[in-house]
Protein backbone atom coordinates (compact mmCIF):
# COMPACT_ATOMS: atom_id res chain seq x y z
CA UNK A 1 0.00 0.00 0.00
CA UNK A 2 2.97 2.35 0.48
CA UNK A 3 3.27 2.83 -3.28
CA UNK A 4 -0.41 2.46 -4.15
CA UNK A 5 -1.28 6.16 -4.24
CA UNK A 6 2.02 7.27 -5.89
CA UNK A 7 1.59 4.57 -8.54
CA UNK A 8 -2.01 5.57 -9.24
CA UNK A 9 -1.10 9.26 -9.49
CA UNK A 10 1.78 8.56 -11.90
CA UNK A 11 -0.43 6.42 -14.16
CA UNK A 12 -3.27 8.93 -14.22
CA UNK A 13 -0.92 11.86 -14.83
CA UNK A 14 0.88 10.06 -17.65
CA UNK A 15 -2.43 9.11 -19.27
CA UNK A 16 -3.72 12.68 -19.14
CA UNK A 17 -0.50 14.10 -20.58
CA UNK A 18 -0.31 11.54 -23.40
CA UNK A 19 -4.03 11.95 -24.12
CA UNK A 20 -3.50 15.68 -24.55
CA UNK A 21 -0.29 15.45 -26.59
CA UNK A 22 -1.72 12.90 -29.03
CA UNK A 23 -5.28 14.23 -29.09
CA UNK A 24 -5.17 14.91 -32.84
CA UNK A 25 -3.72 11.51 -33.64
CA UNK A 26 -6.35 9.74 -31.53
CA UNK A 27 -9.18 11.56 -33.31
CA UNK A 28 -7.86 10.65 -36.77
CA UNK A 29 -9.29 7.74 -38.72
CA UNK A 30 -7.34 4.60 -39.62
CA UNK A 31 -6.96 3.97 -43.34
CA UNK A 32 -7.55 0.38 -44.34
CA UNK A 33 -8.89 -2.62 -42.50
CA UNK A 34 -7.18 -4.75 -39.93
CA UNK A 35 -7.43 -8.41 -40.77
CA UNK A 36 -8.51 -10.53 -37.83
CA UNK A 37 -6.37 -13.58 -37.29
CA UNK A 38 -6.96 -15.88 -34.32
CA UNK A 39 -3.96 -16.54 -32.15
CA UNK A 40 -2.39 -19.89 -33.13
CA UNK A 41 -1.87 -22.64 -30.59
CA UNK A 42 1.86 -21.82 -30.38
CA UNK A 43 0.98 -18.23 -29.53
CA UNK A 44 -1.35 -19.32 -26.75
CA UNK A 45 1.36 -21.62 -25.46
CA UNK A 46 3.81 -18.72 -25.35
CA UNK A 47 1.31 -16.63 -23.36
CA UNK A 48 0.88 -19.47 -20.88
CA UNK A 49 4.67 -19.74 -20.66
CA UNK A 50 5.00 -16.02 -19.98
CA UNK A 51 2.43 -16.29 -17.19
CA UNK A 52 4.41 -19.17 -15.68
CA UNK A 53 7.62 -17.14 -15.96
CA UNK A 54 6.00 -14.25 -14.10
CA UNK A 55 4.89 -16.69 -11.41
CA UNK A 56 8.46 -18.02 -11.14
CA UNK A 57 9.82 -14.48 -10.82
CA UNK A 58 7.31 -13.51 -8.13
CA UNK A 59 7.92 -16.73 -6.19
CA UNK A 60 11.70 -16.39 -6.36
CA UNK A 61 11.51 -12.73 -5.35
CA UNK A 62 9.21 -13.43 -2.41
CA UNK A 63 11.65 -16.04 -1.07
CA UNK A 64 14.69 -13.85 -1.70
CA UNK A 65 16.16 -16.19 -4.30
CA UNK A 66 18.28 -15.30 -7.34
CA UNK A 67 16.07 -14.24 -10.26
CA UNK A 68 18.41 -14.52 -13.23
CA UNK A 69 19.04 -18.27 -13.31
CA UNK A 70 15.43 -19.21 -12.66
CA UNK A 71 14.16 -16.84 -15.32
CA UNK A 72 16.67 -18.17 -17.83
CA UNK A 73 15.71 -21.80 -17.11
CA UNK A 74 12.01 -20.97 -17.43
CA UNK A 75 12.62 -19.21 -20.75
CA UNK A 76 14.65 -22.15 -22.08
CA UNK A 77 11.93 -24.59 -21.05
CA UNK A 78 9.26 -22.52 -22.81
CA UNK A 79 11.43 -22.30 -25.93
CA UNK A 80 11.92 -26.06 -26.06
CA UNK A 81 8.20 -26.78 -25.59
CA UNK A 82 7.09 -24.25 -28.22
CA UNK A 83 9.73 -25.41 -30.70
CA UNK A 84 8.73 -29.05 -30.18
CA UNK A 85 5.07 -28.18 -30.65
CA UNK A 86 5.82 -26.21 -33.84
CA UNK A 87 8.28 -28.89 -35.00
CA UNK A 88 11.05 -26.35 -35.51
CA UNK A 89 14.61 -26.25 -34.33
CA UNK A 90 15.10 -23.90 -31.35
CA UNK A 91 18.45 -22.94 -32.87
CA UNK A 92 16.55 -20.84 -35.45
CA UNK A 93 15.72 -18.41 -32.67
CA UNK A 94 19.42 -17.53 -32.40
CA UNK A 95 19.06 -15.40 -35.52
CA UNK A 96 16.31 -13.38 -33.79
CA UNK A 97 18.36 -12.58 -30.71
CA UNK A 98 19.77 -9.07 -30.52
CA UNK A 99 23.34 -9.94 -29.58
CA UNK A 100 24.31 -6.27 -29.53
CA UNK A 101 21.71 -5.70 -26.80
CA UNK A 102 23.19 -8.53 -24.74
CA UNK A 103 26.59 -6.90 -25.12
CA UNK A 104 25.05 -3.65 -23.93
CA UNK A 105 23.65 -5.32 -20.81
CA UNK A 106 27.01 -6.91 -20.03
CA UNK A 107 28.67 -3.53 -20.47
CA UNK A 108 26.22 -1.93 -18.04
CA UNK A 109 27.05 -4.46 -15.33
CA UNK A 110 30.76 -3.97 -15.96
CA UNK A 111 30.22 -0.23 -15.54
CA UNK A 112 28.58 -0.81 -12.14
CA UNK A 113 31.56 -2.89 -10.98
CA UNK A 114 33.92 -0.18 -12.21
CA UNK A 115 32.01 2.48 -10.30
CA UNK A 116 32.17 0.43 -7.12
CA UNK A 117 35.87 -0.23 -7.61
CA UNK A 118 36.84 3.44 -7.85
CA UNK A 119 34.94 4.22 -4.66
CA UNK A 120 32.12 6.23 -6.18
CA UNK A 121 29.67 4.62 -3.75
CA UNK A 122 31.17 6.72 -1.00
CA UNK A 123 30.19 9.84 -2.93
CA UNK A 124 26.61 8.66 -3.40
CA UNK A 125 26.34 7.85 0.31
CA UNK A 126 27.63 11.31 1.23
CA UNK A 127 25.16 12.91 -1.18
CA UNK A 128 22.32 10.86 0.31
CA UNK A 129 23.28 11.92 3.83
CA UNK A 130 23.29 15.58 2.71
CA UNK A 131 19.82 15.25 1.19
CA UNK A 132 18.45 13.67 4.36
CA UNK A 133 19.54 16.73 6.35
CA UNK A 134 17.62 19.13 4.10
CA UNK A 135 14.15 18.08 5.18
CA UNK A 136 11.71 15.34 4.32
CA UNK A 137 9.59 17.02 1.63
CA UNK A 138 12.35 19.04 -0.05
CA UNK A 139 14.84 16.19 0.18
CA UNK A 140 12.31 13.80 -1.34
CA UNK A 141 11.73 16.05 -4.36
CA UNK A 142 15.44 16.69 -4.90
CA UNK A 143 16.27 12.98 -4.61
CA UNK A 144 13.45 11.85 -6.89
CA UNK A 145 14.28 14.29 -9.67
CA UNK A 146 18.06 13.82 -9.35
CA UNK A 147 17.72 10.05 -9.65
CA UNK A 148 15.11 10.43 -12.40
CA UNK A 149 17.37 12.55 -14.58
CA UNK A 150 20.46 10.44 -13.79
CA UNK A 151 18.66 7.40 -15.25
CA UNK A 152 18.94 8.94 -18.68
CA UNK A 153 22.68 9.52 -18.34
CA UNK A 154 23.71 5.97 -17.36
CA UNK A 155 20.52 3.88 -17.91
CA UNK A 156 18.25 2.68 -15.11
CA UNK A 157 19.78 -0.80 -14.90
CA UNK A 158 23.17 0.26 -13.49
CA UNK A 159 21.64 3.21 -11.67
CA UNK A 160 19.15 0.94 -9.94
CA UNK A 161 21.97 -1.32 -8.76
CA UNK A 162 24.00 1.66 -7.57
CA UNK A 163 21.00 3.21 -5.82
CA UNK A 164 20.10 -0.07 -4.14
CA UNK A 165 23.64 -0.54 -2.85
CA UNK A 166 23.74 3.05 -1.61
CA UNK A 167 20.44 2.72 0.26
CA UNK A 168 21.57 -0.56 1.80
CA UNK A 169 24.95 0.79 2.88
CA UNK A 170 23.47 4.00 4.27
CA UNK A 171 20.59 2.15 5.97
CA UNK A 172 18.25 4.71 4.39
CA UNK A 173 14.53 4.20 4.86
CA UNK A 174 11.30 6.19 4.66
CA UNK A 175 10.67 8.98 2.18
CA UNK A 176 14.20 9.19 0.82
CA UNK A 177 14.25 5.50 -0.03
CA UNK A 178 10.79 5.83 -1.61
CA UNK A 179 11.98 8.79 -3.67
CA UNK A 180 14.96 6.82 -4.99
CA UNK A 181 12.77 3.91 -6.07
CA UNK A 182 10.19 6.20 -7.68
CA UNK A 183 12.94 8.10 -9.50
CA UNK A 184 14.46 4.86 -10.83
CA UNK A 185 11.02 3.74 -12.02
CA UNK A 186 9.70 6.93 -13.66
CA UNK A 187 12.92 8.70 -14.67
CA UNK A 188 13.51 6.52 -17.77
CA UNK A 189 10.33 7.91 -19.34
CA UNK A 190 12.32 11.02 -20.22
CA UNK A 191 14.42 9.61 -23.06
CA UNK A 192 15.19 6.40 -24.92
CA UNK A 193 18.52 6.02 -23.12
CA UNK A 194 16.87 5.82 -19.70
CA UNK A 195 15.63 2.26 -19.77
CA UNK A 196 16.74 -1.07 -21.18
CA UNK A 197 13.07 -1.92 -21.75
CA UNK A 198 12.70 1.15 -23.97
CA UNK A 199 15.76 0.17 -25.99
CA UNK A 200 14.35 -3.34 -26.49
CA UNK A 201 11.01 -1.90 -27.63
CA UNK A 202 12.74 0.40 -30.12
CA UNK A 203 14.64 -2.55 -31.54
CA UNK A 204 11.36 -4.43 -32.00
CA UNK A 205 9.71 -1.39 -33.62
CA UNK A 206 12.56 -0.88 -36.06
CA UNK A 207 12.24 -4.47 -37.18
CA UNK A 208 8.68 -3.52 -38.19
CA UNK A 209 10.00 -0.45 -40.06
CA UNK A 210 8.69 1.95 -37.40
CA UNK A 211 11.27 4.56 -36.46
CA UNK A 212 11.05 6.56 -33.23
CA UNK A 213 13.94 8.99 -33.00
CA UNK A 214 15.63 10.24 -29.85
CA UNK A 215 14.07 13.69 -30.30
CA UNK A 216 10.56 12.30 -30.95
CA UNK A 217 10.73 10.43 -27.66
CA UNK A 218 12.29 13.34 -25.79
CA UNK A 219 9.63 15.83 -26.91
CA UNK A 220 7.00 13.67 -25.20
CA UNK A 221 9.12 12.57 -22.26
CA UNK A 222 10.21 16.07 -21.28
CA UNK A 223 6.55 16.84 -20.55
CA UNK A 224 5.23 13.50 -19.31
CA UNK A 225 8.09 12.40 -17.05
CA UNK A 226 8.47 15.46 -14.78
CA UNK A 227 4.72 15.80 -14.25
CA UNK A 228 4.24 12.11 -13.47
CA UNK A 229 7.30 12.11 -11.21
CA UNK A 230 6.10 15.20 -9.36
CA UNK A 231 2.63 13.70 -8.87
CA UNK A 232 4.06 10.40 -7.63
CA UNK A 233 6.52 12.04 -5.23
CA UNK A 234 3.72 14.31 -4.00
CA UNK A 235 1.61 11.24 -3.32
CA UNK A 236 4.47 9.61 -1.40
CA UNK A 237 4.95 12.74 0.71
CA UNK A 238 1.22 12.93 1.38
CA UNK A 239 1.06 9.27 2.42
CA UNK A 240 4.03 9.81 4.73
CA UNK A 241 2.43 12.71 6.59
CA UNK A 242 -1.00 11.05 6.77
CA UNK A 243 0.41 7.77 8.11
CA UNK A 244 -0.35 7.19 11.80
Amino acid sequence: MAYGIPCLLSVVTTFIVLRWIFRKHLCASIDGEVEYKPLPSEGRLVLIGLALMVAVLLAASSFGKDLGLRTCLAALAITVVVSFRARRSPLQLATEISWSTLALVVGLFVMVDAIETIGAMQLTQEWLAWVQRIGSATGTLITGFAVGVANNLVNNLPLGLIAGSTLHSAHAKGLIADAVLIGVDLGPNLSITGSLATILWLIALRKEKIDVSFWDFLKVGIVAMPLALLASLGGAILMHFLAP
